[in-house]
C-alpha cells in the first residue's frame, strides 16, 4: 500500500512539474544545525581513538538566481584522544578564535536543480577553511530524477566523481521523501586523493583500502521545491593491513544536518572580492607539505632550520642521538617551507664548516620542493658543489623528490646542460633520473602529455642518424625509465624488422632497445604485444635479442590464445637455446601463485600441454628463465625471484644473466631489485692470447688460402670483448656500466703505477700519524603517504615514514717497524711488523612511523604506531701482524659499554593537537593502562647446564604463549652467559598488547612493546682482553701454553688414567648405548649386541667395555676393519652393464658389481714396505701401523702452526683453546691436536689423516676427555664401480653426542620429501648401522653416478649431467698436465673441465653437440674439421684419407705454424711446417709459449688453449678435437659449431642448413684448384643439374642442387661414387641463363638423390 501511495504522490507532484531538488526561496535565510564527527582507530570498544568534532549553525540564503551565500555561526571545534566511548571531546577553543575571523566569512556558490556548481569566497578564506565548507555543501549535492526510484551514475563530490546508488522512498511521515544515496569511494571515475612515494607500485586487486559512504535525506515536498528537513551523513574507511583475518583499522566520519528554521531576511553580505574558488571537489592545501608525526609552528624557517642544524651536529658526534631521526625529519618539514633564498642563506652560511655542510647535503634531496631542486641546479653550475656530492644527491633526489611539470623543467634543464654532459657519471645519473621523474610524474596524471620527452626523442633521432651506439645506448634505457607510449615510435626505429637503422646497429644495442619496452608495456600492453611477438617469431634474428623479447611478451601478460601461439612456433623452432628459454619460462610461470600472474599461469598451464614434456630434460647449458615465488593471499604478501640466463654458445659463462626480486605486501607490487650482467667475450678476452701479433699477417694469409677452398663459406661476426651491468631498482635502472679490454687494461695500469703506490705511502703514513673521524650519516628510509578528503571536508591521511641516523666516532693509528724507505715499495711491507690499533663506537638510530588519521597545517587527529630502535656496539681492536716472524694477532681489548647495546621500543598512541595550543597535546595510548601489578621472570642460563636450552624452550611453550594474550603486562628477562668471553648477553621484553580481545595480527601489535639488549660481565674473574694468535713456523712450538699428551692405554700411566676417566664416562657410555639400543633397534649388527652386553655388565666386563671402546676409538681394531670390510662388500653399490655406449648404470644394475678398490701398493709412502702394507690386511691397519711408530708427532717433530684463542683473566688463570698442527712429510700424515687451555679442562680433539696411497686417504677424529670419548672415522678412496673409475667416501662411528643423534632422527624424517624434490630415487635397505657411506662413479667425463647409503636407506642418482667435463682418467687420477707452474696448471684444468669435445672412431664422428653420424671420407681430400669461423682465423683443423694406406691424416694450422699428426705405421709421426720431428724430440713449445705438443696415451696431443684450441690428439684408428668454452659457437667445420643447436647441427659452409648428413660432411670438403694438386685431391664441390624434367608449379622445370655436389675435376673419372639426397631449386626450362653463384641461397622445391664422387683419377693431359 505504501508503494502505492509513493507512486500516487510522485506521479502527482511529476504532473503538477513540482521539482524535488532542494529549494532555497529568495529573501529568506534557511537555519540548519550542523555537527560533524571524525574518529580513527580500531572499532573495538574499551581502545583509545582519535578524531575531531565541528559543530556550528549553518545559514543559507539566495543573493541571486541559482547563486547562493552561505555562513556558518558560532562555531565550535573539539578534539578527541582517548578511550571511546568512554572520554569526552574536549573543546579546542585557542583554535576555535584563531579561525573565527574566517569562520565568520560567508562562501557563494552556485546551485541549480541540487548540483553545487563553483564555490566563490574571499582570499582570507584558507584552502583548509573552504574544503570545511566543501564538505558541508556535498550534504546538499543531490541528482535526483523526475523517472526513476532507483538509479545508479557517477556523481561528483568533495571525493571526486564516484559511482552512487539511489533510492527514493516514501517517508513514515506523510508528505515526506526518504532519499538515500550510497557512494563506492573505490569505484571513481575521477578520484581526489594524492599518493607521495607510490609511484613504482603496482596496484593489485585486493582492497587493503576500502571506503563508502551513505547518505539519507528526509525531505519534504513543496510546490516550488524541497526542503531538506534532515540530512545524515556515514562515510567509513577501512584499512586492512594483512587481508580480512589480521583485523582492520577504520577513519569514520559522520555529519549531521537539521532543519531548524526558516528566519526572514537574507545574510548580511560583507564587503570582500568575492573569487572563484574551483569546484566541489576538494582541493589540497597545506598538508601535502606538513608531517603528520608532528605540528610545528613555523614562525622564522631559517632560525629554525640554524637550530636544528645545531643541535644535530652537536649531539651526533661520539655516538648518535636518540631523537636524531626526529629531528632529521623536523630539519626536512622546516626546508619544504623555506624558500630559495632561505635555503641559499643556509648554504652560504655552513658550506664551510664540513659537518653541518654534510648534514645540508645529505638533507637537501628529500626535500622534493622546487625551491630544493633549484638549489642543486644552481650550486653545481656554479662549482659550489663537488661532483661526488652531486652524484650523491641526484641519485637520492630523483627517487624521493614528487614529480611535477615545474620539477621536471628543472631536472630536464639540469640533465642537458653542457656542464653535466660533460662528466660520464652526472650525465649517466641525470638523464636516467630525467626519465624517472617522466614516469613517477606519469604515475600520478595518466595523460601526462608526450612533450614532456621531446629532448630526448630529438636527441635520440640525431644519434640514430649518426649511429652513435654510446649515445642511443644511454637515450634507449632514458626512455625505458620514463615508461611513456609515445617512446614506442623511436625505439622502433632502432629495431630490426621496423627500422632502416637497426642494421648498422649492435645486437646490445637491439637488446637494450626491446627492453626499455618493458615499462611502456606496463602501461600500454596491448601496443607493445605485437612489436614483441614478431621479434620473438623472426628466426633471421639473433637469439639473445628473440629471448629478451619473449621476457618482454610475458611481461605484458598475454592472454590464453597468444601464449598458445607462443607454444606452436615452440614446436618448429630450430634454435634450442629458444625453445629452451621459452618452455621454462612458461613452466616457471605455469606454477605460479601470486594474483598478478593468475590469467598467465591459467594461460601457461595450456601451453605446458601443447609442447613436450621432454623438454624438461634439456641441460643447463641451454638458456633457462627460473622463477620462484611465494604468495600467501591471507597476508596478501609474498616475494618472488626471477633470473633469465641467456646463453648462445653453450658456454659455461652465459652470454647474460639477469635476475630481479619482486615484492607483494598489503595489494600491491613492485619490482624491488633488478640487476643484469653481460657477459659477451668475456672469457675471450681473459684466455685468448695475445703474443702472436707478429705473426698475425703471416698466419691470416695462410688460413685464408685454405678457407677459398670451400664454397660459399661465410665468416661469422666477430664478438667485441664487452661485459656490461646494469642496477634497478623499483623498474628504474639507476646505472649502468660497460667494460672493455681497454678499459681493464687502464684500470691495471694505473693501480700498478706510480700514482697509485704514493696514494698507498699516503695512506700509511696518515694512519702512523694516527687519523681519528667522526662522521653522522641521516637517512629518510620510506616516506609512503596516501592522502585524500573525507566527507567532512578534512583530509585523511595514511602515511609511513621511516629515517634513521648512524654516526661513529673511529680512531686508528698503525705503527710500522722498521719504518718505510724513500723510494716507497710494496715489498717492504713483506718485511715489516705492522701494529693497528683501531678504535670505534658505530651507533645507529631508526624511528618508524605508521599513522592514520587527518593532518592539516592546523589541527591533528590521528592513531600513530611508533618504533623506535637505538643500538650502540662500541669496539676497539689491536692488530698485529709480524710478517718475518709469520706472527699474526688480534686482540679485543676492554671498552666502556652502554647500560644497553640495543634498544627497541614499540608504541601505539592516539593524539590529537592543533596549531595554537600545541603545549596541550593530548596523547592517550590506544590500550588503556592496567593497573593490575606486572609480572617479571627472571631466567638465567648457564653454560654449564647442558638442558638449559630445552628448560627455556618448555617454560616459553607453555607459560609465554598465554601471557602474550593476556591483558596483565608482561617483563622477562633471559641471560645468556658466554664464560670465554667473561661476558653475558641479556635479553629483556615488556610487552602489553590487545589480544585479549581477539586473536588476530592487528591487535597482537597494538599496544606498548619493548626489547633491550645489554652485555654485562659474567660472574667470576674479569677477562681483561681476548686474543686469538696464529704462529706459523718454526717458533710455532714457542707459543704453545698447554703442553700436549696423548693418552696410550697400553702403558701404566695410561691404565691409571683410563681408570679415573672410566668412572667419569662410564655412566655416559650406559646413557648413550641404552639411547642408541633404543634408535636403532631395526638395525641387526654387532655393535647392537656388544652395546647391550655393556650396559649389563659390571666390574671386570666393563672395564674390558671400556678398554675396548677406547681402543677401537682411537687405534682401530680387527673387529672394526672386519666389520667396515664385510658392511663394505655387503653394501657396495655398484653398476651394471651398459644400455648404451655409454656405458651408464640402471637401477637393478646397483648391486651387481661391488666398489673395487685400487690395489696398494701404489701407496705414496716408500718409508714403509709394500710387505708391510699387504700383511696389515686393511686400511685401518696400514693406518695402525703407521700410528704406532709414532702416535704423538710432537714427540717427534715440532708443529707448524698453532692457533691460541684465549680470554686473558684477572687472575691470569687461562682460558680458551689451543690448537696445533703436526707435519710428517715422510708419511704424508697430518696430525691436529685442540685442547682446552683451562687447567682442570682435559677436553681434547684429535684428528690424525693419513695418505695412505694416491688413491686413498683416511683419517681418524676423536674428542672429549683426553680425546677418549667420541671417536669417527672418515675415508675416501677412489677404485671402480663395475667398469667405471669411482670414488668412495665413507663416516663411519663408534660413538657420537646423543643430541647429534637425535637431530639426525629428526633430520632422517624430511629425507624422502627431500630427496623426492632433488629426483633421487629412493629405496629401504638395512645397511650398516654406523655408517654413511658416498659413492660416485664417473661414466662418461660429463655424467655421474651418485649412490648414498644411509643406516635405513639407500639414494641414487644415475647419469647426473655434470656441468663441465672432468679431467678424470681411467685410473680415477687427474689426467697429465702439460705446465709447469700451478696458476698454469689450474689454468690448463679449468679450460680441459670446460671444454667441448668431437671425435670419431672407425667412420663414425661424433660432433661437439654429440650428434652422431658416419662420415664417407672422400680419398686424399682434406676436409675441415674444427675451425675458428670468425675473421680472426685463429686456428684450423683439417682431415684427409689417404687414398695408399686408408690411414687418417690431421693438418693444424695455427700461428705460424702447418702440424701434421698422421700414423704411418703403430705410431702416430709429427711434422712441423714440413719438418718431421721424432717423438723423442717431444714436448715441443712455440716460442711464444702459446702450442705445445706433447706424448700422450699412445698417441700424440697439440695443446694451445689461449688460441682457443683445447686439444688436438691423434691416436692409433681414433682422433679427437677439444675447443675452449670460450669458442663455443664460433667454430664451424665437420665437428659443429659447438652451440648447444643440435636442430642447426648440419650447416653448411654458406649456413644452409641441410638434412643430410652426408650432403653436411662432403661440404666441408677442402676443393682442389687443379688436378696436379700437390694435395692429390682430385674432386671439387658444385652444384648440378638434375637429369630429369618435372613438373613445378604447373610448369616444365629443370632443377639445380642448392647443396654443392662433389664431383671430379675435369679430365678425370670417378673411380667410386655414392648416393646423396640433396635439395633441388627449379626454374622454367624456358630460362635462357642460369646463375649458379648463388644458389645456395635459393629454396628448396624437392628433394633426389645424386651421386657424389668419393675416388678419381685423372689423365696425364687434365687441365
Amino acid at each position: 500500500m505504501r508503494l502505492v501511495v509513493l507512486a500516487l504522490t510522485l506521479a502527482l507532484v511529476a504532473s503538477q512539474h513540482v521539482n524535488l531538488a532542494p529549494e532555497f526561496a529568495a529573501g529568506k535565510t534557511y537555519v540548519y544545525k550542523y555537527e560533524a564527527v571524525l574518529l580513527g582507530g580500531l572499532p573495538v570498544e574499551g581502545l583509545a581513538r582519535a578524531g575531531l568534532k565541528v559543530r556550528s549553525k549553518v545559514l543559507i540564503s539566495a543573493v541571486a538566481e541559482n547563486v547562493f551565500l552561505m555562513k556558518l555561526a558560532d562555531p565550535e571545534i573539539f578534539e578527541y584522544s582517548g578511550v571511546w566511548p568512554r572520554d569526552p571531546f574536549v573543546p579546542a577553543a585557542k583554535l576555535t578564535a584563531a579561525l573565527a575571523a574566517q569562520l565568520a566569512i560567508p562562501v557563494k556558490f552556485e546551485y541549480a536543480n541540487g548540483v553545487v556548481g563553483r564555490i566563490f569566497a574571499p582570499a582570507a578564506v584558507s584552502a583548509t577553511v573552504l574544503n570545511a565548507h566543501r564538505g558541508i555543501l556535498n550534504i546538499l549535492q543531490l541528482n535526483l530524477k523526475k523517472t526513476q526510484n532507483v538509479y545508479e551514475l557517477q556523481e561528483a563530490g568533495a571525493q571526486g566523481v564516484c559511482k552512487t546508488h539511489y533510492v527514493i522512498s516514501e517517508g513514515a511521515k506523510a508528505e515526506h521523501i526518504v532519499v538515500t544515496k550510497s557512494k563506492d569511494l573505490n569505484n571513481c571515475q575521477e578520484r581526489v586523493i594524492k599518493d607521495m612515494g607510490l609511484a613504482y607500485l603496482e596496484t593489485l586487486e585486493a582492497k587493503s583500502l576500502t571506503g563508502a559512504a551513505t547518505y539519507t535525506y528526509i525531505m519534504k515536498a513543496g510546490a516550488t521545491g524541497a526542503l531538506i528537513t534532515e540530512a545524515t551523513v556515514r562515510e567509513l574507511h577501512q584499512v586492512t593491513a594483512i587481508a580480512d583475518m589480521g583485523g582492520a583499522a577504520e577513519m569514520e566520519a559522520k555529519q549531521y544536518l537539521t532543519f531548524v528554521e526558516i528566519e526572514k531576511g537574507p545574510i548580511a553580505p560583507i564587503k570582500a572580492d568575492y573569487v572563484a574558488r574551483g569546484s566541489l571537489m576538494y582541493e589540497f592545501a597545506t598538508e601535502i607539505l606538513q608531517t603528520p608525526i608532528q605540528l610545528m609552528r613555523i614562525s622564522n624557517a631559517h632560525a629554525q632550520i640554524v637550530e636544528i642544524l645545531e643541535h644535530v651536529v652537536a649531539n651526533n658526534v661520539a655516538k648518535v642521538h636518540e631523537d636524531a631521526p626526529l629531528k632529521f625529519i623536523e630539519l626536512i618539514q622546516l626546508l619544504r617551507v623555506a624558500t630559495f633564498e632561505n635555503i641559499e642563506a643556509i648554504w652560504a652560511q655552513f658550506r664551510a664548516r664540513p659537518q653541518y655542510r654534510r648534514w645540508i647535503v645529505d638533507t637537501i634531496p628529500v626535500v622534493g620542493t622546487p625551491a630544493a631542486v633549484m638549489f642543486i641546479k644552481e650550486k653545481f653550475l656554479a662549482g659550489e658543489i663537488t661532483v661526488p656530492e652531486t652524484v650523491q644527491i641526484l641519485v637520492a633526489a630523483v627517487h624521493m623528490v614528487p614529480a611535477d611539470p615545474e620539477i621536471i623543467r628543472l631536472v630536464s634543464t639540469l640533465a642537458l646542460h653542457h656542464k653535466v654532459q660533460a662528466n660520464p657519471v652526472l650525465r649517466e645519473i641525470a638523464m636516467l633520473g630525467y626519465g624517472t621523474m617522466i614516469a613517477k610524474y606519469c604515475a600520478a596524471v595518466p595523460t601526462c602529455p608526450a612533450e614532456l620527452l621531446k629532448p630526448i626523442h630529438d636527441r635520440a633521432i640525431e644519434a640514430i642518424a649518426k649511429a652513435d651506439v654510446a649515445e642511443i645506448i644511454l637515450l634507449v634505457k632514458v626512455l625505458g625509465n620514463a615508461g611513456h607510449p609515445a617512446s614506442l615510435k623511436t625505439i622502433m626505429k632502432i629495431l630490426p624488422g621496423f627500422g632502416a637503422a637497426a642494421a648498422a646497429l649492435p645486437a646490445r644495442v637491439h637488446v637494450d632497445a626491446v627492453l626499455a619496452l618493458r615499462n611502456i608495456a606496463r602501461r600500454e600492453p596491448k601496443m607493445v604485444q605485437p612489436v614483441a611477438l614478431q621479434l620473438f617469431m623472426d628466426e633471421a634474428l639473433h637469439p639473445e635479442l628473440r629471448m629478451v623479447a619473449a621476457v618482454v611478451l610475458f611481461e605484458t601478460k598475454p592472454p590464453v590464445a597468444l601464449v598458445s601461439t607462443v607454444a606452436t612456433v615452440l614446436k618448429k623452432e630450430k634454435s634450442m637455446q629458444i625453445v629452451s628459454f621459452a618452455y621454462s619460462y612458461i613452466r616457471a610461470l605455469a606454477r605460479s601463485t601470486a594474483p598478478d600472474l593468475a590469467p598467465v599461469a591459467a594461460a601457461c598451464n595450456i601451453a605446458i600441454r601443447i609442447l613436450n614434456p621432454k623438454l624438461d630434460r634439456l641441460s643447463y647449458r641451454y638458456s633457462k628463465a627460473i622463477h620462484f615465488g611465494i604468495f600467501r593471499r591471507p597476508e596478501m604478501a609474498g616475494a618472488a625471484a626471477t633470473a633469465f640466463i641467456i646463453n648462445d654458445g653453450a658456454t659455461l659463462l652465459p652470454r647474460a644473466v639477469v635476475a630481479k626480486a619482486r615484492a607483494y605486501l598489503v595489494g600491491a607490487a613492485a619490482d624491488v631489485f633488478e640487476v643484469g650482467v653481460r657477459t659477451e667475450g668475456l672469457q675471450e678476452a681473459l684466455l685468448k692470447t695475445r703474443a702472436l701479433k707478429d705473426l698475425e699477417n703471416d698466419r691470416l694469409t695462410k688460413m685464408e688460402r685454405v678457407m677459398r677452398a670451400i664454397a660459399d663459406w661465410k665468416a661469422l661476426p666477430v664478438t667485441h670483448p664487452l661485459a656490461s651491468v646494469y642496477i634497478k631498482f623499483f623498474g628504474q635502472e639507476i646505472a649502468f656500466a660497460h667494460f672493455d679490454k681497454a678499459l681493464v687494461d687502464r684500470a691495471v695500469e694505473l693501480a700498478t703505477g706510480a700514482e697509485a703506490r704514493t696514494m698507498v705511502k699516503d695512506a700509511l703514513m696518515a694512519l702512523q700519524a694516527g687519523v681519528a673521524a667522526h662522521v653522522a650519516k641521516p637517512m629518510l628510509v620510506a616516506e609512503v603517504r596516501r592522502i585524500f578528503p573525507t566527507a567532512v571536508g578534512v583530509p585523511m591521511e595514511l602515511s609511513l615514514y621511516s629515517a634513521a641516523v648512524a654516526a661513529a666516532a673511529i680512531k686508528v693509528k698503525a705503527t710500522i717497524t722498521p719504518p718505510l724507505a724513500e723510494p716507497f715499495a710494496a715489498a717492504e711491507l713483506l718485511k715489516a711488523d705492522i701494529k693497528f690499533d683501531a678504535e670505534a663506537t658505530p651507533s645507529i638510530a631508526m624511528e618508524t612511523f605508521a599513522v592514520m588519521g587527518v593532518n592539516t597545517a592546523l589541527v591533528q587527529a590521528a592513531v600513530m604506531a611508533r618504533i623506535k630502535a637505538v643500538t650502540v656496539v662500541p669496539a676497539r681492536l689491536a692488530i698485529r701482524a709480524d710478517i718475518p716472524k709469520l706472527n699474526f694477532r688480534i686482540e679485543a681489548l676492554p671498552v666502556e659499554v652502554p647500560e644497553h647495546i640495543a634498544r627497541v621500543r614499540v608504541e601505539t598512541v592516539a593524539i590529537a593537537r592543533n596549531i595554537e595550543d600545541i603545549a596541550a597535546a593530548r596523547i592517550a595510548p590506544i590500550i588503556p593502562a592496567i593497573a593490575a601489578k606486572q609480572r617479571t621472570i627472571s631466567i638465567s642460563r648457564s653454560a654449564s647446564h647442558a638442558r638449559s636450552s630445552q628448560i627455556i624452550h618448555s617454560y616459553m611453550s607453555s607459560e609465554i604463549k598465554p601471557q602474550l594474550r593476556a591483558g596483565t603486562p608482561i617483563h622477562k628477562t633471559i641471560c645468556i652467559p658466554v664464560a670465554l668471553l667473561g661476558l653475558k648477553g641479556c635479553f629483556e621484553l615488556t610487552s602489553s598488547n590487545a589480544a585479549f580481545i581477539k586473536n588476530n595480527p592487528l591487535l597482537n601489535l597494538v599496544g606498548q612493546h619493548s626489547i633491550l639488549v645489554a652485555v654485562r660481565p659474567a660472574e667470576g674473574p674479569a677477562i681483561e682482553r681476548f686474543e686469538i694468535e696464529v704462529q706459523v713456523g718454526p717458533k710455532a712450538a714457542e707459543k704453545i701454553l698447554k703442553e700436549i699428551n696423548i693418552i696410550d692405554v697400553a702403558s701404566p700411566e695410561g691404565r691409571i688414567i683410563i681408570d679415573k676417566l672410566k668412572k667419569i664416562i662410564e655412566p655416559a657410555v650406559k646413557y648413550s648405548s641404552s639411547s642408541s639400543s633404543s634408535s636403532q633397534r631395526s638395525s641387526i649388527s654387532s655393535s647392537s649386541s656388544s652395546s647391550a652386553r655393556s650396559k649389563m655388565a659390571v666390574g671386570k666386563a666393563a672395564s674390558s667395555s671400556f678398554t675396548s671402546l677406547i681402543r677401537t676409538a682411537w687405534f682401530g681394531s680387527s673387529s672394526i676393519s672386519s666389520s667396515s670390510s664385510s658392511s663394505s662388500s655387503s653394501s657396495s653399490i655398484s653398476s651394471s652393464s651398459s644400455i648404451s655406449s655409454s656405458s651408464r648404470m640402471t637401477k637393478a644394475s646397483i648391486k651387481q658389481h661391488p666398489f673395487k678398490k685400487f690395489h696398494n701398493n701404489q701407496h705414496l709412502n716408500f718409508k714403509i714396505t709394500s710387505a708391510h702394507i699387504r700383511s696389515s690386511g686393511s686400511s685401518a691397519a696400514s693406518f695402525e701401523a703407521i700410528y704406532r711408530k709414532n702416535k704423538f708427532l710432537g714427540n717427534a717433530v715440532a708443529p707448524a702452526v698453532v692457533a691460541i684463542v684465549r680470554a686473558v683473566r684477572a687472575d691470569h688463570k687461562m682460558m680458551g683453546y689451543q690448537a696445533a698442527v703436526y707435519i710428517d712429510k715422510a708419511n704424508f700424515r697430518v696430525q691436529t691436536i685442540i685442547a682446552a687451555l683451562a687447567e682442570a679442562n682435559n677436553w681434547k680433539m684429535c684428528a690424525d689423516g693419513v695418505v695412505l696411497s694416491k688413491h686413498k686417504v683416511i683419517a681418524k677424529i676423536a674428542w672429549g676427555a683426553e680425546c677418549q670419548e667420541f671417536a669417527a672415522i672418515l675415508k675416501a678412496e677412489a677404485g671402480l664401480l663395475g667398469e667405471h673409475p669411482a670414488a668412495r667416501v665413507e663416516l663411519e662411528w663408534e660413538k657420537i653426542p646423543a643430541a647429534v643423534t637425535a637431530y639426525a632422527e629428526r633430520l632422517a624424517k624430511y629425507i624422502p620429501h627431500a630427496a623426492m624434490m632433488a629426483g633421487l630415487t629412493m629405496a629401504k635397505a638395512k645397511n650398516a648401522a654406523k655408517q654413511i657411506e658416498v659413492t660416485i662413479a664417473i661414466p662418461t667425463d660429463r655424467t655421474a653416478d651418485i649412490i648414498v647409503r644411509l643406516p635405513r636407506m639407500t639414494l641414487s642418482k644415475l647419469a647426473l649431467h655434470l656441468p663441465i667435463a672432468l679431467p678424470i682418467g681411467a685410473d680415477a687420477v687427474i689426467r697429465t698436465i702439460p705446465e709447469d707452474s700451478i696458476l698454469d696448471q689450474l689454468h690448463f684444468l679449468y679450460a680441459e673441465a670446460t671444454s667441448v669435445q668431437c671425435s670419431m672412431e672407425r667412420d663414425m664422428v661424433t660432433t661437439f653437440n654429440d650428434r652422431r653420424f658416419k662420415n664417407e671420407m672422400p680419398n686424399s681430400c682434406y676436409q675441415v674439421l674444427a675451425q675458428d669461423c670468425t675473421k680472426e682465423l685463429k686456428f684450423s683443423v683439417l682431415l684427409k684419407k689417404d687414398q695408399r694406406t686408408a690411414q687418417n691424416h690431421i693438418n693444424v694450422k695455427i700461428a705460424d705454424m702447418d702440424i701434421d699428426l698422421y700414423p704411418p705405421g703403430s705410431a702416430v709421426m709429427v711434422k712441423i711446417n714440413g719438418m718431421g720431428v721424432p717423438i723423442s724430440n717431444l714436448p715441443y713449445k712455440h716460442p711464444s709459449g702459446a702450442v705445445q705438443i706433447i706424448e700422450k696415451a699412445q698417441g700424440v696431443a697439440l695443446h694451445a688453449p689461449s688460441l682457443g684450441l683445447q686439444e688436438v690428439f691423434m691416436g692409433k684408428g681414433a682422433w679427437r678435437v677439444n675447443v675452449a668454452d670460450w669458442m663455443k659457437g664460433q667454430v664451424c667445420g665437420l665437428c659443429g659449431k659447438a652451440d648447444g643447436e643440435i636442430r642447426q647441427e648440419y650447416s653448411t659452409p654458406s649456413g644452409y642448413l641441410t638434412k643430410s648428413p652426408v650432403s653436411f660432411a662432403h661440404s666441408w670438403v677442402l676443393s682442389a684448384e687443379s688436378c696436379r694438386d700437390s694435395t692429390e685431391c682430385r674432386m671439387k664441390l658444385e652444384s648440378v643439374k638434375l637429369e630429369k624434367e618435372i613438373i613445378n608449379n604447373g610448369q616444365n622445370s629443370k632443377c639445380y642442387s642448392v647443396e654443392p655436389v662433389l664431383r671430379c675435376l675435369p679430365g678425370c673419372l670417378p673411380l667410386k661414387t655414392m648416393p646423396v639426397t640433396i635439395g633441388y631449386h627449379c626454374l622454367p626450362i624456358d630460362s635462357s641463363t642460369v646463375d649458379l653463384s648463388n644458389i645456395s641461397e635459393k629454396s628448396v622445391d624437392l628433394r633426389e638423390t645424386a651421386e657424389a664422387h668419393m675416388a678419381c683419377q685423372c689423365h696425364a693431359r687434365c687441365a
